[in-house]
């Protein structure tokens, strides 16, 4: 261009096509004289540089590594080829060629025909993970008529209250040759949706022994991140080995708790406790099995829940130093006899906490870097964060873009090609060690303080987390750890960006909660009574005498029992008020059907 255009201080519209989103825009560009330039320049030479000489973590690192770093590594003993003890690189010996990740995200919208219709469409698309999950007050053990429902009812999810509302979320879904995830926050929410499948499959005529997947059902996350009120920690430690005895001999293809350092990361935790809270809920559920007389062996693979931060070196070296740790727990602490038993299953979920409101499309950068982390340190499922998770609950071109990444980083970058193709690189094994170092330190010091559960009711776990994340905050406020778009490289937000803003999707209207309150009363009104009170009376006394809950749970379930009144007969069974909120009586159907009853 020519003419005035080109004087300094002046603005001109130029006028682009964004064809994926499918609008025309206007951008405006700003012109900027020389003198601007040179200021810019000498504010920005030391934000261009390094401000650090540490990982996120804090593990400090220096500028060049080599043989003398790791010459204390065996490979045999510590590295090993991919498939072999001690799993280091990757738990299978062609890794990827034989079998891709699992690509896997949470699908809850406001209703369950909106769940199901997404389900499809990403399914077609390449999802072969299916990840459930609900709104808040349903993951509380609340049903949408309690008065403490209300505010969050709908938002982040589905208020699944009942099998009538999984039976339209999981419509012409199949039940069989699927993997599920729920991705609840608490153990009744995994053992209640864990009941609902399989009550589906009975209704259905299919076999329970074939529904594939896992739980969260973690009780120290529930607690330590959610402060969850539904059931007290003694509840959740005692049914939690219910689910996974039953798991064991009912449903031996779905893995009963999948331990959680996504949230507590998410909360604050770095790398090291973060993997050492998980590897201590490991430990902590087989030293309970093998009190009830199960092994290593009986449970067989370990399957754990982590999270994918933005530090790319030291989130593959997490991946690669928690298969080594597990493997030789499994084997010298549990005397694990099979080799399926010494493995680690690793799910992620890229990190929610890294996406910024501010400049949303640096998020792509972000998940995409995420993503391919997780590929190179071996995981086996992944659920990647959405670039405009930061807004809202995620669009539907954001989930394509999840998706999509990772088909351009199997098929077009070939990354797959190799198993651990960074293995033997001087710095990656020197870090796996260091993580690895530093997790047992901090493993022992759990144990030093009576183990995890002791940690987590004395509050020590959550002055851990608190310390982490305020070093976390003090770090940005001094320019030591930069965000970009946040604390440093601010520049100017255009169309692209506010066009994801805008895309993201939006909560529901008060009219729409209204009307799921009514259709929650209807429903509980329209009940076989008689059966109903049999199932009461059944779980009641099984949580009362100790007996296995998760029949009665799923029986109950088929009945049309809520989540809120598994809640709350288990509660009863332990002697402790029906309402966990302290607002609603215990109703009066249940009250009719425990009377007398001891």
């Amino acid at each position: 261009m020519g003419g005035s255009g080109q004087n300094a201080g002046h603005e001109f519209l130029r006028v682009i096509n964004l064809s994926f989103l499918n609008i025309r825009v206007r951008v405006k560009v700003r012109t900027i004289n020389m003198r601007q330039v040179k200021k810019a320049i000498e504010l920005n030479r030391d934000e261009g540089g390094l401000v650090r000489d540490s990982t996120q973590s804090n593990i400090e690192v220096k500028t060049v590594y080599t043989p003398q770093d790791i010459a204390d590594i065996d490979y045999q003993r510590d590295i090993a080829d991919p498939g072999c003890f001690p799993y280091t690189r990757g738990l299978y010996p062609k890794m990827y060629r034989d079998r891709l990740w699992l690509k896997s995200f949470i699908v809850s919208y406001a209703t369950p025909e909106e769940t199901n219709a997404a389900f499809k469409s990403y399914i077609v698309n390449g999802l072969n993970d299916l990840r459930l999950l609900a709104d808040l007050p349903t993951q509380s053990g609340l049903d949408p008529d309690h008065p403490a429902a209300w505010n969050s009812m709908m938002c982040g999810g589905v208020a699944t209250y009942a099998i009538n509302v999984y039976e339209k979320m999981l419509e012409d879904l199949p039940l069989e040759g699927v993997t599920y995830e729920l991705a609840h926050s608490n153990v009744l929410s995994s053992i209640y949706f864990h009941g609902l499948l399989a009550g589906i499959m009975e209704k259905q005529g299919l076999n329970i022994r074939d529904l594939r997947g896992n739980g969260i059902c973690d009780p120290i996350r529930a607690k330590l991140v959610y402060a969850s009120p539904d059931w007290t920690t003694e509840i959740n430690r005692r049914v939690l080995l219910d689910h996974i005895e039953f798991c064991l001999d009912n449903t031996p293809k779905w893995k009963a708790i999948a331990p959680n350092g996504v949230d507590p990361c998410q909360g604050g935790m770095n790398a090291i406790h973060e993997l050492g809270e998980v590897i201590a809920v490991c430990t902590s559920v087989i030293d309970d099995l093998e009190k009830r007389g199960r092994t290593v062996d009986d449970y067989g693979p370990m399957v754990v829940a982590l999270d994918a931060e933005s530090d790319f070196f030291e989130t593959i070296c997490k991946f690669r130093a928690a298969r080594r740790m597990w493997a030789k727990l499994a084997k010298d602490r549990f005397r694990a006899k099979t080799a399926r038993a010494t493995q680690l299953k690793i799910g992620i979920r890229t990190s929610g906490l890294s996406l910024q409101l501010q400049k949303p499309l640096n998020n792509a950068a972000r998940v995409t870097l995420q993503i391919l982390s997780c590929v190179l340190g071996g995981i086996n499922s992944l659920d990647a964060s959405s670039i405009d998770e930061a807004i809202g609950l995620p669009s539907y071109e954001a989930r394509m873009f999840n998706l999509d990444t990772q088909h351009i980083i199997t098929h077009e970058a070939n990354v797959p090609l190799v198993a651990d193709p960074l293995g033997g690189s001087y710095y990656v094994e020197w870090m796996t060690d260091k993580i690895e170092k530093l997790t047992n330190d901090y493993l022992a010091e759990v144990e030093s303080r009576g183990g995890i559960y002791a940690c987590l009711e004395s509050g020590w776990l959550n002055s851990v987390m608190e310390e982490d994340r305020l070093r976390v905050q003090t770090e940005k406020a001094k320019h030591q750890r930069l965000i970009v778009g946040v604390n440093s490289f601010l520049g100017e937000e255009g169309p692209i960006n506010r066009a994801i803003s805008d895309c993201s999707y939006k909560v529901p209207t008060e009219a729409k909660r209204h009307e799921r309150v009514a259709e929650v009363k209807l429903f509980k009104a329209s009940r076989d009574a008689v059966r109903l009170a049999d199932c009461v009376r059944k779980l009641y006394l099984d949580t009362k005498t100790g007996a296995n809950v998760s029949r009665a749970i799923i029986d109950g379930g088929k009945a049309g029992m809520t989540v809120g009144e598994v809640c709350g007969v288990v509660r009863l069974g332990y002697g402790l008020g029906y309402d966990p909120m302290d607002t609603i009586p215990t109703p009066d159907f249940v009250e009719a059907a425990l009377k007398g009853r001891e």
